[in-house]
């Protein structure tokens, strides 16, 4: 590729400080009295906003009140993004690598001009506060930064030469189209990113976002066709992934499908990319984040009131709907009591309320669905003697969606609060006697996502944190099991985590790409000596 473009490395983006910074507060509070209410979220297909006859509502979570309405996609609807991809392809594939980056570095400038709006919106959509979704949209413009960095740094490698070669590494898009299917707990972070790096990649892509943010996911459609995207790049269709996504993924030429959500349907979508009895042109790339059961080991040497605070946000940001929620606490014996005491301290100024108030720290779940789930784990929590409630444990939806914070201690190494994933602002106590009793329950889950270790006794660290770490794509020491930022901690797990392509790092882009070598010989089979035309 030629070299007239700049692209150095970018910084990460500051996160907005919404609770001590006034400007930022103001900015986002006016962008969110602005949002229209009933609003109708149309699809993006082919460059063009498309409706269907059936509707979703998309819940305000505060209230219980639709907050929008967003179309139930058809087959037909799936079909027309799967042909408005294909048929942008060629194109957008053939553009020189600088012509795709140029192009967004103006979505780029967009999506950062927009910044409070977006914010907003995901905010009431979604019931997250200010700080949740500043930090996630400071996450996003990294994404988009840094995998455009990346993908010019990759187009620059360097192939080793022969004596009588020079050699070429060609990184080109992939065949036919790509997917992804976005989940609704970071609607702009992942919501962005997995739609928008396969583009950077010279892919074009059908894009299912969740049913639970179609403003928020409607708004990037809005920014790409500002920012001046050929039609078709990329397609937004939304609605019920069980009636669209089978057109999409039993499709000869889906070459890529980029997934978040539940371990299930990861499983589900597996079976179907890889039916030997659909005989696919080439083998569909498969790009999968499930979840996790996120532990946090407490050894007896350490700060407890320090150890608390980080227990907490990890535990209940974003009402703990984070794949790398901090749902697992195993403090040793010795400590628990000092521990136990610091939880409770601080969470007397906890704060669950309205997610434009400014002093929230933790907003409602969801949806009912939602609710119905996280709650019916408390229920059972409430009633088990084996369960000690430390704090919390009501939830109500009477208006919104709404569960208090809770943490349970629990007596047993194996108990669904133990092992399995709950999704919300639930977080289980097991006390331990020492890290090896510790290691047993982690050894115990199948999720392999995040996972830290608390300790000032150096020595300890030594031997236990290599052991530890190897039951995380993610690992963490002296800090909470969340926050992961681009290009400092690429994300992901292995295990029944997901694939562990790392997002945020520059590997995972080539999850999306096709290597190609280019060789050329420059040696030649010569005449001998005598032999020569001039020499007779």
């Amino acid at each position: 590729m030629s070299k007239n473009i700049s692209m150095r490395k970018p910084a990460n983006q500051a996160w907005p400080l919404y609770k001590t910074d006034d400007a930022a507060w103001n900015a986002f509070a006016s962008a969110a009295a602005n949002i229209p209410r009933g609003f109708e979220v149309p699809m993006w297909i082919g460059g063009q906003e498309v409706k269907s006859g059936d509707k979703i509502k998309s819940l305000d979570p505060t209230n219980g009140e639709v907050f929008c309405l967003g179309q139930k996609a058809t087959k037909e609807h799936a079909t027309m993004a799967v042909e408005a991809a294909l048929g942008a392809k060629e194109a957008w594939a053939a553009l020189p690598l600088e012509s795709r980056l140029q192009k967004f570095r103006d979505l780029e400038w967009i999506l950062y001009e927009r910044r409070y709006e977006f914010m907003a919106v995901a905010a009431k959509e979604c019931g997250y506060i200010a700080n949740e979704v500043g930090v996630e949209w400071a996450e996003m413009i990294d994404f988009i930064r840094f995998n455009s960095f990346w993908m010019y740094e990759l187009s620059q490698t360097q192939m080793g030469d022969g004596p009588s070669e020079t050699n070429i590494m060609n990184l080109r898009p992939l065949k036919g189209f790509t997917s992804g299917i976005t989940p609704f707990n970071f609607p702009i972070a992942i919501g962005y990113n997995l739609p928008t790096v396969m583009a950077i990649c010279g892919n074009t892509v059908v894009w299912k976002p969740s049913s639970d943010a179609p403003l928020t996911s409607w708004m990037l459609m809005k920014a790409i066709a500002d920012a001046g995207f050929p039609p078709g790049v990329i397609n937004m269709i939304t609605g019920s992934g069980a009636v669209v996504m089978p057109q999409v993924l039993n499709h000869p030429e889906l070459s890529a499908l980029n997934f978040t959500g539940g371990y299930d349907t990861a499983l589900d979508i597996g079976s179907v990319l890889y039916n030997k009895e659909l005989r696919r042109p080439h083998f569909p790339r498969f790009v999968a984040e499930t979840g996790g059961k996120d532990f946090m080991y407490v050894d007896k040497e350490c700060d407890v009131w320090d150890v608390a605070a980080c227990i907490i946000a990890g535990a209940f940001g974003r009402s703990g709907q984070k794949c790398s929620a901090n749902s697992l606490v195993l403090p040793h014996r010795k400590i628990w009591p000092d521990l136990k005491a610091a939880l409770l301290e601080q969470m007397k100024s906890f704060k669950v309320g309205d997610v434009l108030e400014r002093s929230t720290d933790m907003g409602p779940v969801v949806n009912e669905s939602a609710f119905n789930d996280i709650s019916g784990f408390i229920e059972r929590g409430l009633k088990d003697p084996k369960v000690k409630t430390i704090c919390g444990g009501e939830f109500s939806k009477t208006k919104g969606f709404w569960i208090q914070p809770t943490l349970f201690e629990v007596d047993a190494d194996a108990h669904e609060l133990v092992n399995v994933e709950i999704f919300g602002p639930v977080t289980t106590v097991r006390v331990v006697d020492d890290v090896e009793h510790a290691l047993r329950i982690i050894r115990s889950n199948t999720y392999k996502l995040t996972g830290a270790v608390w300790s000032s006794d150096e020595n300890f660290l030594a031997k236990y944190v290599p052991i530890l770490g190897e039951h995380a794509g993610n690992f963490y020491i002296n800090r909470k099991t969340t926050g992961a930022v681009v290009d400092q901690q690429p994300f992901g797990g292995d295990g029944a985590s997901g694939t562990n392509y790392k997002a945020g790092g520059a590997w995972y882009l080539l999850q999306f790409l096709s290597q190609g070598s280019v060789t050329r010989r420059h040696a030649r089979v010569l005449r001998k000596p005598g032999q020569w035309g001039w020499m007779g």
